[in-house]
């Protein structure tokens, strides 16, 4: 297995964690989910664009894949940030990362039917591990008592984990990512989601109500998770088998549930607990055919 993208994975991974706890604190100020995933991504664009800069300089964009990163900018950046951001305005981060993370066995599902690459069964066994415990986080252990704010919530935490699993598949499907790199593949794929937010402002007429935290959760949003994490998570998924990475993005929520009981002083339920547990049970499993 390649060492440096499994690192690659791992720090995008554990960046992303940090989203959901400091985009809960911008929503629960006013910050508009939408304005929250504007500015994350105008930062994300302009870092990549001075960094890819100083590395080569050369900004090509082939016409014919336009529609790809259209493709990849309304699933991974406009989709996926709008459904998370939303989501926090429902339920607790802890919650919405698990969902959103536990999307392993949709990559490893469209990696097997758009890339053909074959699931073992460690690989297999471990997704089912794992999506246990994100059925078992999603219900809280009993579908009938959950409210329907929660309800929806993390059905839209679900809607982004969808989202960003396709983007990671298609990447890699498109061969975009071996033909422009993973820094020029991310910094395209965030302008054009980044044009499709501030359209969605303008016909919304969102306001912009902003405060200094705020544009610095969101610089810092952009910059770490966004702009170094997406760039890294390419790298990785390009490197490696779809399902290896997308099993990894189990261990974001861990940094999300520790933020959260430390900085939002969120509890943590019995039935997240034990989801959690199957989760990390099912990337260990997982990763049994893969010795380092």
């Amino acid at each position: 297995m390649n060492k440096k993208a499994l690192l690659a994975g791992i720090f995008a991974a554990m960046s992303w964690g940090t989203v959901f706890v400091f985009g809960q604190i911008a929503v629960a100020s006013g910050f508009h989910p939408i304005l929250v995933a504007f500015f994350r991504f105008v930062s994300a664009s302009v870092f990549l664009f001075f960094y890819h800069l100083s590395v080569s300089g050369k900004f090509f964009l082939d016409r014919k894949d336009i529609p790809n990163f259209l493709l990849l900018g309304a699933t991974g950046i406009f989709g996926m940030n709008l459904f998370i951001f939303y989501s926090l305005q429902l339920t607790d981060s802890t919650i919405t990362s698990l969902l959103m993370n536990a999307n392993g066995f949709i990559i490893g599902i469209l990696g097997f039917f758009l890339l053909r690459e074959k699931i073992g069964i460690f690989e297999l066994a471990g997704l089912f591990i794992g999506i246990t415990g994100c059925w078992l986080i999603f219900t809280q252990g009993d579908f009938g008592k959950i409210s329907h704010s929660s309800l929806m919530g993390n059905f839209l935490a679900v809607c982004a984990s969808f989202c960003w699993a396709f983007y990671s598949v298609w990447g890699k499907r498109a061969g975009i990512i071996e033909k422009y790199g993973a820094t020029l593949s991310t910094l395209w794929s965030s302008l054009f989601g980044t044009i499709m937010l501030a359209i969605a402002i303008l016909l919304l007429r969102i306001p912009l109500h902003l405060n200094l935290k705020n544009i610095l959760i969101s610089v810092y949003l952009g910059i770490v998770p966004a702009g170094i994490g997406f760039t890294l998570w390419f790298y990785s998924i390009n490197r490696l088998k779809t399902v290896i990475p997308g099993i990894i993005q189990f261990l974001a929520p861990l940094t999300t549930a520790f933020l959260a009981i430390i900085i939002l002083k969120q509890s943590i339920s019995v039935a997240t607990i034990l989801g959690g547990f199957l989760i990390i049970a099912g990337v260990i499993f997982s990763l049994r055919t893969h010795p380092q």
